[in-house]
């Protein structure tokens, strides 16, 4: 199995790395793309990486900035060893890696024909004790009832005037960084809308209805796009569950959990015993 290793430096000096086994990675700050970047560094969908025979390619779909390869802009090339992929002030190293750990090397063992025989019995029960739950309908099929990501939005502020300013002050500062580091750890997304909504109530307690505006319509437009992506999310796991892709619905599981972090109900619940199996799934089956 080949797996592509990005490490993403973010033009705030953050570091992250994600792995993914795919053959085609999207880049830009659209909810739907594998790899976010902040929506003032990148476009929507900004480049296309794609793993071929012979490589990784990058196809650049925006040029708003244009995207580079060791600073030098391109439309489509390929991304040798050590390239630096650049989008905006981001910047994104490409590794291509093959294999499972511990095939590499090494004399293969023998199994012995009542081990097989174990197996040939074990396995097949094992998986299906996996992916097969209590209830009727199995794991399967999502609670319809979703958590609701945020409570309503806070109605006064707990200071006026100077004090009311510079807590709304604090509170957007934090509110941005959130948002910033939102493309990596989702949980910062979800808490920047009410960190929003409280920084615009409390900068018109203060007087700057300017500034109250502007903060208020950042928490509209990151509530509006994370309950999309949130919404998005979700039917990509039914997909893959549907279509039994359990690499992507654990990827899928993942990050629902996350958007979840903190909540309660059979939703949660549900997630919380899909990812369970199916990381024994998604490992017995790289074993085998």
């Amino acid at each position: 199995m080949r797996t592509l290793r990005f490490q993403i430096r973010l033009h705030t000096g953050q570091v992250d790395q994600l792995s993914m086994e795919a053959e085609r990675v999207l880049i830009g700050s659209g909810a739907h793309c594998e790899i976010r970047l902040p929506v003032d560094q990148a476009r929507v969908e900004h480049v296309l990486v794609e793993l071929g025979a012979s490589g990784i390619f990058a196809r650049a779909l925006n040029f708003e900035p244009p995207p580079t390869i060791n600073n030098i802009p391109f439309q489509q090339a390929p991304l040798p060893p050590g390239a630096v992929l650049g989008v905006g002030g981001c910047q994104i190293l490409v590794e291509l890696t093959e294999g499972a750990p511990g095939t590499a090397g090494g004399p293969k063992k023998k199994t012995s024909p009542i081990m097989l025989v174990a197996m040939a019995i074990i396995v097949p029960l094992g998986l299906y004790t996996i992916l097969v739950d209590d209830a009727p309908d199995g794991p399967r099929t999502s609670p319809k009832q979703v958590p609701e990501l945020w409570q309503a939005p806070v109605a006064s502020c707990p200071y006026t005037g100077g004090q009311a300013l510079a807590f709304a002050r604090e509170k957007m500062a934090v509110a941005d960084a959130k948002r910033e580091r939102r493309p990596f750890h989702v949980q910062d997304g979800v808490q920047a809308v009410p960190t929003y909504e409280a920084a615009a109530i409390c900068f018109r307690a203060g007087g700057d209805n300017a500034s109250g505006t502007l903060a208020e319509e950042s928490a509209k437009f990151l509530r509006r796009d994370i309950t999309d992506d949130f919404r998005t999310r979700r039917v990509r796991l039914d997909h893959a569950m549907a279509t039994e892709d359990f690499v992507s619905a654990q990827k899928e599981v993942r990050v629902l959990l996350q958007f979840c972090e903190g909540k309660s109900g059979d939703y949660v619940t549900w997630l919380s015993n899909l990812e369970r199996k199916l990381k024994l799934k998604v490992g017995s089956t790289k074993k085998s």
